[in-house]
């Protein structure tokens, strides 16, 4: 299970300010926000995707601590810093991990519906956090490479 508050910790340590202020400009938001994100260790996760995007943190740092804190892509600076997701291929890169099922048996494996995975497939909405740490838990999967296709794709 994704721990929140240890995402939030790590996040906020990305940052070399010691105000929520200089967070807060520097992420298009109000400083109140900053100060809930760390209160209730629950940042948004289109803020995480900017900070990693920019910063080039790692997505397996960022959500369970595995070092190195650096990936291996370049950093980008987004159109905003509200950053999308790009579902469709995460979406393929998560299903790929069951391409000998069928959509019906993986949904029986989550305990969902059939409609839910079709939508997977098509990429009519992203899978869930709940469903993507399943994969990396289970399949020893990378985050980095679940979320952004980087190599390799199995932790060591």
């Amino acid at each position: 299970m994704i721990g929140k508050r240890e995402v939030t910790d790590r996040f906020m340590s990305c940052f070399n300010y010691t105000k929520y202020n200089d967070v807060a400009k520097l992420l298009n938001v109000h400083q109140s926000s900053v100060s809930k994100w760390v209160k209730f260790g629950n940042v948004p996760w289109n803020k995480v995707k900017y900070l990693s995007d920019t910063k080039a943190v790692s997505w397996d740092w960022l959500i369970d601590g595995i070092e190195p804190q650096f990936s291996s892509k370049q950093p980008t600076q987004p159109e905003s810093t509200y950053p999308d997701f790009d579902f469709k291929a995460i979406n393929n890169r998560f299903l790929s991990l069951f391409e000998s099922m069928t959509q019906i048996e993986i949904a029986r494996a989550f305990e969902i519906t059939p409609q839910a995975v079709h939508e997977w497939v098509r990429a009519v909405r992203g899978i869930s956090w709940k469903y993507l740490d399943f994969a990396v838990t289970h399949f020893n999967v990378r985050w980095d490479w679940l979320l952004d296709g980087l190599e390799p794709k199995h932790r060591d």
